[in-house]
């Protein structure tokens, strides 16, 4: 077992003992167990499972951010964080919308403006499949 925090802007998400961490990276899928090495990656949109003892799972849409691994604690640190159940589908297949038709114009965008409707329309989809919308 070891700690477990789940950071946003707004606080503090989750605090507690876990067995085991199940989250989306930059590098893909990891499991994170008690004494796991040393580790610090980017998170991207997607499923942040957490095991505890004797309980069951519980499942958060995470967006982007930072994993910290350092022995017995681990901490995330992401943009959002939320239960499937509170992800806006309306509003995310609006963002979706304009992050596609923004990037249908690239070569009016700069390489910032790219890659920021990028990361919308990722995190869009993501969180639309979350909720169980297909979207691709």
């Amino acid at each position: 077992m070891y700690q477990l925090e789940v950071v946003t802007p707004e606080g503090i998400v989750f605090q507690g003992e876990v067995e085991q961490t199940v989250i989306n990276t930059s590098d893909g899928e990891i499991g994170i167990l008690e004494n796991h090495m040393l580790l610090l990656t980017n998170v991207v949109p997607g499923k942040l499972r957490i095991e505890r003892p004797e309980e069951e799972p519980m499942e958060l849409a995470v967006t982007y951010g930072t994993i910290d691994v350092r022995g017995d604690r681990v901490i995330v640190l992401v943009e959002e964080a939320f239960e499937f159940s509170e992800i806006n589908v309306e509003q995310e297949k609006k963002t979706l919308e304009e992050a596609v038709a923004k990037l249908e114009q690239k070569e009016t965008l700069s390489l910032e403006e790219i890659e920021n409707f990028e990361r919308m329309k990722e995190r869009a989809e993501v969180l639309l499949e979350l909720a169980g919308v297909k979207v691709r």
